[in-house]
């Protein structure tokens, strides 16, 4: 390790630093000592940090920010991700890559009601197509012969092609709508193997039963005010970016922890009615902070449901199977969170997952991600930033999910359609 002196802060300020090795400086005129540290290995890693594997299979963490140089990190170490957050001896770890996913991709209804004793019969069911618009339930009825639930599937399958043919339904359309048998629970699955509308839930004279017994919940829980409310905020900065603009100007004085709309900057800094809100917070971040950032942890709303873990360990690898002869995993996102793997204990298959919304709110935390993006920009991997929605693992109803959302911070809900950021995470216990 180098040893450097420098008369004054200004000069040792103005110096190119070594990027091979660490160097210590003295200031000479101060008798500070600088560490300026080039890929130190450290066994208490905190936020920031970055994960390796050795050429042994051992996780390294390496101090990241300013101290990270991935040129010259060993040729045989394994780029894992970062660490995001750190309890104790627990640490957290998000995965270095991410992409966008559904949340769902697959509608299935049950018909329970199969008459199989090989005499004629007639069922009537109610599919929405979006043909002329995803407003309109089609009505199918259809007459069947059979003594199976194959068969009773097929003649259905039929019923719903004639009629999406009929409808001047493209083939793609047609080629994704099909039933077929659920021998194991007596039933015929009528299915469409793709999901690309909030209404996809709608039926008639069947049950939708494409989440099957995984629960959900529409309350967030309670907000730093100890109110409910539409405006939770998990990352400050995005917060206040957005209601500076698009929040309310009052016409009253607006008291401390207020149950309305966050006000906007112009109105916090200047206007009379807010005179209160800034004698307590001093800044407009501190009060969308103070007054409507999310609590954690809690155990209400969307906290009280199953971690991402246990998320992941029941429903990740749910599929179904499709018109052409094939599989898919129904809940993409999910299962992009499961489906990472290093080999090792700790980070294989089962071991990650996409985040809860608890593990939401420690990543999307501003400091967090201060941390986190000079190591990311160093390593070169996905961008972690206050600006990309981000799915979490939690259902919020029949057709939305919890997300992050990046154009205003909040801990909020969206149709679970639509492709948004999912990065695995991990947690590891250090000695």
């Amino acid at each position: 390790m180098a040893i450097k002196s420098y008369n004054s802060k200004a000069d040792y300020q103005a110096a190119v630093k070594p990027t091979t090795e660490s160097q210590v400086s003295m200031i000479e005129t101060t008798r500070e000592i600088i560490v300026d540290g080039v890929n130190v290995v450290t066994t208490q890693p905190i936020v920031g940090d970055v994960v390796f594997l050795d050429d042994q299979n051992k996780v390294i963490y390496v101090k990241g920010g300013a101290w990270i140089q991935k040129a010259n990190i060993p040729a045989a170490w394994t780029h894992v991700g970062y660490v995001y957050f750190r309890k104790g001896k627990q640490v957290g770890i998000i995965h270095k890559t991410g992409a966008d996913e559904k949340w769902l991709d697959v509608s299935q209804y049950a018909w329970t009601d199969a008459v199989l004793d090989g005499a004629e019969h007639e069922k009537t069911i109610g599919l929405r197509f979006g043909l002329p618009n995803w407003d309109t339930t089609t009505s199918i009825t259809f007459i069947y012969t059979a003594t199976t639930l194959a068969e009773a599937a097929a003649a259905c399958t039929a019923a719903i092609e004639a009629k999406l043919t009929e409808l001047g339904a493209p083939q793609t359309t047609i080629d994704q709508w099909w039933a077929y048998a659920d021998e194991e629970n007596g039933r015929v699955i009528v299915q469409r193997d793709a999901c690309t509308d909030y209404r996809f839930y709608n039926c008639s004279g069947m049950t939708h039963i494409t989440w099957g017994d995984m629960p959900a919940s529409n309350n967030t829980g309670f907000r730093a005010s100890g109110r409910a409310s539409n405006q939770r905020t998990m990352n400050d900065a995005q917060g206040a970016a957005y209601y500076s603009n698009n929040g309310a100007e009052p016409a009253a004085d607006v008291p401390l922890k207020a149950a309305g709309t966050i006000v906007k900057r112009t109105a916090f800094e200047t206007s009379p009615y807010c005179k209160a809100l800034r004698d307590a917070y001093g800044t407009y971040q501190n009060y969308i902070h103070e007054e409507y950032h999310v609590v954690y942890p809690q155990h209400l709303g969307a906290f009280s449901l199953p971690d991402g873990a246990a998320m992941a360990e029941k429903y990740a690898r749910m599929s179904a199977p499709t018109k052409a002869g094939g599989e898919k995993y129904k809940f993409p996102a999910l299962y992009y969170g499961y489906n990472k793997s290093f080999g090792v204990d700790g980070l294989d298959f089962g071991d990650w997952h996409l985040p809860g919304v608890l593990e939401g709110c420690y990543l999307m935390a501003d400091a967090t991600l201060a941390a986190l993006a000079p190591s990311i920009s160093k390593m070169g991997t996905t961008t972690i930033n206050n600006s990309a929605h981000r799915w979490f693992a939690q259902r919020y109803n029949v057709n939305n999910a919890w997300f992050f959302d990046g154009d205003n911070g909040n801990l909020s809900s969206i149709i679970v359609y639509v492709r948004y950021r999912c990065q695995a995470v991990t947690l590891l216990n250090i000695g």
